[in-house]
C-alpha cells in the first residue's frame, strides 16, 4: 500500500529542463555535500566540528543504506 505520494507541478519540471542535455553540468564543478553542510552551518550557534571530507568518504555508503 502506498502511504504518502508527492509530486511535483508538470509546468516546473519543464521550466527546470530537467532532461535538456544542454543544462546538464558537470558535477565535478559543484561543491561536495560535506562542503554545503560546512557552508550551511550557523557558526555562531554550532560549534561543533564538521569533517567535510569525512563526511563525504561516507556518504554513498550511508546513503545506500538508509535512504530508501
Amino acid at each position: 500500500t502506498v502511504d504518502t505520494v508527492y509530486f511535483q507541478c508538470a509546468r516546473a519540471l519543464a521550466r527546470s529542463k530537467l532532461w535538456d542535455p544542454a543544462s546538464v553540468v558537470d558535477g565535478s564543478s559543484l561543491p561536495s555535500t560535506g562542503n554545503l553542510t560546512v557552508a550551511a552551518r550557523d557558526t555562531k550557534r554550532d560549534t561543533t566540528d564538521f569533517d567535510a571530507k569525512a563526511y563525504d568518504a561516507v556518504l554513498a555508503e550511508r546513503q545506500r543504506g538508509s535512504l530508501y
